[in-house]
């Protein structure tokens, strides 16, 4: 589909400097027949005159090139389409025309291709999350966010000084990390923590002298500073993480907990339970049971990576990272498969429309933006 594309583009720019062989023109002809829509923007091109240094940009482009790089980098995962420079080459395999005008310059023709491919855009989730102190003020935090034991941030010098040690420590404040927003804190410890869109992180000003507590709903990624003496717990609704220094990711979305291990060793605990998971496991907790297996590192640790890996995952499961990373409104046609599959992955911080052509060109489905709300059919 690429080759294709960058071939009919290449094919109208031939067909502009009257370079066309019988062949070109026999070949133009079928893709007229095939997209007859397209006609007009063929016709617009012929009617604009078009410095040749304006075109320069598209015979750079060696599609052959290009798509064996990244069959020989993936052989087995044939539908799996590494985004980057190829989301102009989509653009004119979605629309099948170059939309050049006048005393346009490459870039800007690129920029033109790239904002066709869907009226409405939307930017993925920026950095930002509101804090509520212990004390029930309210703070927007737009920046990484590093504690020390002397931080000010959650009590005036008059309120600390007020404060016992004690009651500092038993003082939760929250962190809300709504929807297409995702942050990251260091603790007074120095323990760094990553939490993702949709998600509440609960930790005292100060940790106690025997241990170090915080509470999570949703998801967030750990990378525990190493004291033995003081263990770090991170505890869901559906379980407790247990560890002395480790890197780790826990994921309470849903009716489920899932800690996977990238770094250490951890015990998850519910009821009694007890596991212990080494790194490349992860650990699933349903009811009462913990369930552990092997983990799928890059999977499940692509967000905090900055990136969007679809491997074998329904659309129910994608409309949902949508969801959250975009703040969408998301609607299945009654005639779209909530069980096949779909692989694919974009870096994260892609606009709405790159990720939205990907998942066009690696499955049967069609995307229709209007404002926030994404409708998802069959094509």
């Amino acid at each position: 589909m690429i080759i294709a594309a960058i071939r009919i583009a290449k094919l109208l720019v031939k067909k502009y400097r009257n370079e066309l062989t019988d062949q070109d023109r026999m070949e133009l002809e079928r893709w007229y027949s095939a997209h007859p829509t397209n006609k007009p923007f063929e016709d617009s091109l012929m009617s604009n005159d078009v410095d040749e240094k304006e075109l320069a940009w598209l015979d750079s482009i060696d599609s052959e090139a290009a798509w064996k790089k990244a069959e020989k980098r993936h052989p087995r995962r044939k539908k799996i389409i590494y985004w980057g420079a190829a989301a102009a080459v989509l653009a004119i395999a979605s629309f099948g025309y170059l939309a050049l005008k006048e005393n346009s310059s490459p870039d800007a023709i690129q920029r033109e291709l790239l904002a066709a491919v869907v009226a409405e855009d939307i930017n993925p989730a920026l950095l930002g999350a509101k804090i509520i102190l212990a004390n029930g003020e309210q703070k927007q935090v737009a920046e990484k966010l590093s504690l020390s034991e002397s931080s000010n941030l959650f009590t005036t010098e008059s309120q600390s000084q007020n404060l016992s040690a004690r009651s500092v420590v038993t003082m939760l404040n929250t962190l809300v990390v709504p929807i297409a927003n995702h942050f990251q804190l260091t603790l007074s410890d120095g323990t760094s923590i990553w939490v993702n869109a949709n998600s509440e992180l609960k930790f005292p000003t100060k940790f106690s002298e025997s241990e170090r507590k915080v509470y999570l709903k949703g998801e967030a990624y750990f990378e525990v500073a190493k004291d033995a003496k003081k263990p770090f717990y991170v505890v869901t609704e559906n379980g407790t993480v247990k560890v002395l220094g480790t890197h780790f990711n826990v994921s309470t979305y849903g009716n489920t907990s899932k800690t996977t291990l990238s770094e250490g060793l951890v015990e998850v605990s519910k009821s009694g339970n007890r596991e212990i998971i080494k790194p490349g496991q992860k650990a699933e907790i349903r009811g009462d049971e913990i369930q552990v297996r092997k983990a799928n590192l890059q999977k499940d640790l692509a967000w905090k990576n900055n990136e969007f890996y679809f491997n074998k995952d329904n659309i129910v499961d994608i409309a949902t990272q949508l969801k959250m990373w975009y703040d969408l409104d998301v609607s299945l046609g009654s005639d779209v498969s909530l069980t096949e599959t779909y692989s694919g992955e974009i870096k994260r911080d892609s606009k709405l429309s790159e990720v939205i052509k990907m998942l066009e060109f690696v499955s049967d489905l069609k995307f229709a933006l209007n404002k926030n709300k994404l409708l998802i059919t069959k094509k």
